[in-house]
């Protein structure tokens, strides 16, 4: 069996996007979907009732539980080292790279609770985060369309898989 793809990288970088065609070449799990079916709201509301702190256990332990060949993660995974422990150890880490300004044209528009708290935000959150995610196995230019950013990271998973 080979290892799963854990998908990184900040917001606006297209992580969601790539599902449909990652599901054409294996199992997607979405952290963010599997948590809102076990909170039974949406992770803004719980993160507004329940802070970060308790979002991001959640996030830990659906991470260990995930048994996709793709896991899309949320942009803050990597806020607690022990989950890219847990991903490096367990599989291969993609980090859908893209410059700040692209990823505020994303999602500058989007209703997520730390947009509205401003492009200066957004961006310190990005700068600082930045350096985790630059620990993953392997960069993905994910300025790229979804088709063939996910055509890229299969045939990635394909080359490793050979490997085993």
């Amino acid at each position: 069996m080979s290892k799963p793809f854990y998908i990184i990288g900040f917001m606006g970088t297209g992580k969601s996007s790539l599902a449909p065609f990652l599901k054409q070449n294996g199992k997607v799990d979405d952290l963010d979907e599997i948590i809102e079916s076990r909170i039974k709201m949406d992770i803004a509301t719980y993160f507004k009732q329940s802070g970060e702190e308790a979002f991001r256990d959640h996030e830990s332990k659906a991470l260990k539980e995930t048994d996709g060949d793709f896991i899309l993660t949320g942009g803050g995974v990597v806020e607690r080292s022990v989950n890219m422990e847990w991903m490096q150890r367990h599989g291969t880490v993609v980090h859908l790279s893209l410059p700040f300004e692209d990823c505020w044209e994303r999602i500058k528009d989007s209703e997520r609770p730390l947009v509205r708290q401003g492009k200066a935000a957004v961006e310190s959150l990005y700068r600082r985060r930045l350096s985790l995610y630059e620990q993953a196995d392997v960069r993905v230019d994910a300025s790229r369309p979804p088709r063939e950013v996910a055509q890229y990271i299969i045939q990635l998973k394909e080359e490793e898989h050979g490997l085993d």
